[in-house]
């Protein structure tokens, strides 16, 4: 019953709203005219529209890295060029780079006599210094503008590393004539070769010298005296050679004395007062003083015939006459000499010391015979090599072998048999290791000089050493 109620109620209901509607509708007035029209509403929509923006840049293009310009063969070459960097303007060592251009000039006059085959040889020397970043932008102007295909370098240990960084990123051949720093070679760059003796080379002469002569006086003791001069090169002497002594088991004194001095009467008497009586004292002193002492040895009878080599490490103990020098040095006096010397000279050397002879100047120094030679072996090498590209110019340099202005030139450690480091020197790589570093002797007081012969070392010795 209560659902059936529920029922109808919602029907009347229902009724009664349709009942409302229908008398509503009956009750509107019938529209004579449509009710006017609303205007359009006109909405404004943002579209983005893609715009094409023509912008020009300008862009500037990575500028290629320079590049040699040095023919590619010698049959391509209508001239051969080599640069050579000489420190021109340096001062304080002006008589070497005479030295240096004097042996370049007289190899290319000799060069040009013949050309290279057949094309004429150039030589390019330009003023490096001793500076190191302006030496290393003009082996590089050498290389990329005078299209050089090797470097001649005569500069210091500084100037020629900076210029070796060039060389090898352009792999082409530069060969040093001065620098002795063994760093040069001891990095062991493909391009770079040493014709100047390495500074271990050098420092080592004295004591390898005594060493090899051994207990001259037969006391039973090796001993050797270095009177040096207070200096910085007097010091630099010291410290680079000091070692070789220890190393042959030789004693060493060390007596420094002042310059300029030419009386070295309190020397003397320190060297009588001695315990024992060395084997050999150097004189490694500038200027006259080093003769001045070397005579007063003499005449104060520290001499070889009383038990003692006296060794002068002075240039001019080689030519008293030429530096004034009135006295004689007595018979059997030892002298050091850097270079080649008239009693070993090859044919090639004698000429440049007869060139010297000649035009009255001093004894040619060892840069003259190495920039002289150096120019040559270049050539050398362009002949042998197939083509002038710096690979195969650096592989014929290691193979070379030829006797020039100094003597004979070889490379025995190269990328074939490198150093070791342990019975060979690393600096040894693309080193010429047999430079003349001599020592001769006077057979007689007054001799002249230009006649003494070599005692050692023995790859060059002309005569027996003293006994």
């Amino acid at each position: 019953m209560i659902r059936i109620h529920a029922y109808f109620r919602s029907l009347s209901i229902v009724g009664l709203w349709l009942a409302v509607f229908w008398v509503a509708g009956c009750m509107a007035p019938a529209p004579t005219t449509p009710p006017p029209t609303a205007p359009p509403v006109i909405q404004t929509v943002e579209v983005e529209v893609t715009r094409i923006v023509y912008r020009e840049t300008v862009v500037t293009p990575t500028p290629a890295p320079p590049t040699p310009c040095s023919p590619a063969s010698l049959s391509e070459a209508s001239e051969v060029v080599i640069g050579a960097i000489l420190p021109l303007s340096n001062t304080g060592v002006w008589m070497r780079s005479a030295n240096m251009q004097m042996g370049l000039n007289l190899a290319l006059e000799r060069i040009n006599s013949r050309g290279v085959a057949g094309a004429p040889l150039r030589l390019a020397i330009v003023d490096g210094g001793d500076d190191p970043l302006r030496s290393a932008q003009l082996a590089e102007q050498l290389i990329v503008k005078e299209c050089a295909v090797g470097l001649i370098v005569g500069l210091n240990d500084a100037a020629t590393l900076a210029v070796a960084e060039v060389t090898e990123r352009f792999h082409k051949p530069m060969l040093v004539i001065d620098a002795a720093s063994p760093a040069i070679t001891e990095t062991q760059l493909q391009s770079v070769f040493r014709l100047a003796p390495a500074a271990p080379m050098v420092a080592s002469m004295p004591a390898n010298w005594l060493a090899s002569i051994g207990d001259f006086n037969g006391d039973g003791v090796m001993q050797a005296v270095l009177i040096v001069e207070s200096s910085a090169a007097g010091d630099l002497f010291i410290e680079q050679s000091s070692e070789w002594f220890v190393r042959h088991g030789i004693a060493l004194d060390i007596h420094r004395v002042d310059a300029p001095m030419m009386d070295f009467s309190p020397e003397i008497a320190r060297l009588l007062a001695m315990p024992t009586i060395p084997d050999a004292v150097f004189i490694v002193i500038g200027a006259n003083g080093a003769l001045a002492l070397h005579q007063q040895l003499f005449d104060a009878g520290i001499r070889p015939d009383k038990g003692t080599l006296v060794v002068n490490q002075s240039r001019r103990a080689l030519e008293p006459a030429v530096f004034g020098w009135s006295g004689s040095l007595g018979a059997g006096s030892i002298v050091a000499r850097r270079g080649p010397w008239p009693s070993i000279a090859t044919e090639m050397g004698r000429t440049i010391f007869e060139r010297y002879r000649q035009s009255g100047m001093p004894t040619p120094e060892m840069s003259t015979f190495l920039a002289h030679d150096a120019l040559l072996l270049l050539v050398d090498a362009m002949q042998r090599a197939p083509s002038l590209r710096g690979e195969d110019l650096v592989r014929a340099l290691e193979a070379s072998d030829v006797e020039l202005a100094a003597g004979r030139y070889a490379f025995a450690y190269h990328s074939e048999q490198p150093p070791d480091g342990l019975d060979v020197p690393l600096y040894a790589w693309h080193q010429w290791m047999t430079p003349p570093l001599l020592y001769l002797m006077y057979a007689e007081a007054g001799q002249d000089p230009a006649t003494l012969p070599v005692v050692w070392p023995e790859h060059y010795r002309t005569a027996a050493p003293p006994q």
